[in-house]
């Protein structure tokens, strides 16, 4: 099977990374994870890797979403313009505005509908 596009999931619950996982695999994307902040930093930085779109949360241990969020953008490389999607239950108005201020692509609240997600995912990377 060709893959359409590869998407990046960072989401310290790993029901919720399987279930993206198996929903996007599903749709013909090419999914990869990572449990932590860290972890999708050092996927994103790695040359080997091409990523499309990030599906971020928000709430991880150590580093949060809005942290990896900042590196990302602030980054003098390619990755400094993929896509992002925040999707998080960080639900207050202030936590919505501080991710699109920091230059989220958009921001989901869980729990979301997967139909959303996609729609949102093929506006932004076909």
């Amino acid at each position: 099977m060709e893959y359409k596009k590869t998407i990046l999931i960072v989401d310290d619950m790993k029901h919720i990374r399987d279930i993206l996982w198996f929903t996007l695999k599903k749709e013909g994307y090419k999914p990869v994870l990572a449990d932590s902040g860290p972890e999708g930093l050092n996927i994103l930085l790695n040359e080997d890797t091409h990523i499309d779109l990030v599906v971020l949360d928000v709430m991880m241990p150590k580093v949060d979403g809005f942290e990896v969020l900042e590196v990302i953008r602030s980054h003098k490389g390619d990755i400094s313009k993929i896509p992002v999607i925040m999707l998080t239950a960080k639900a207050q108005k202030d936590d919505v505005v501080k991710g699109l201020k920091m230059g989220a692509s958009d921001y989901i609240l869980k729990p979301y509908k997967f139909k959303d997600l996609l729609s949102k995912i093929k506006v932004l990377i076909g």
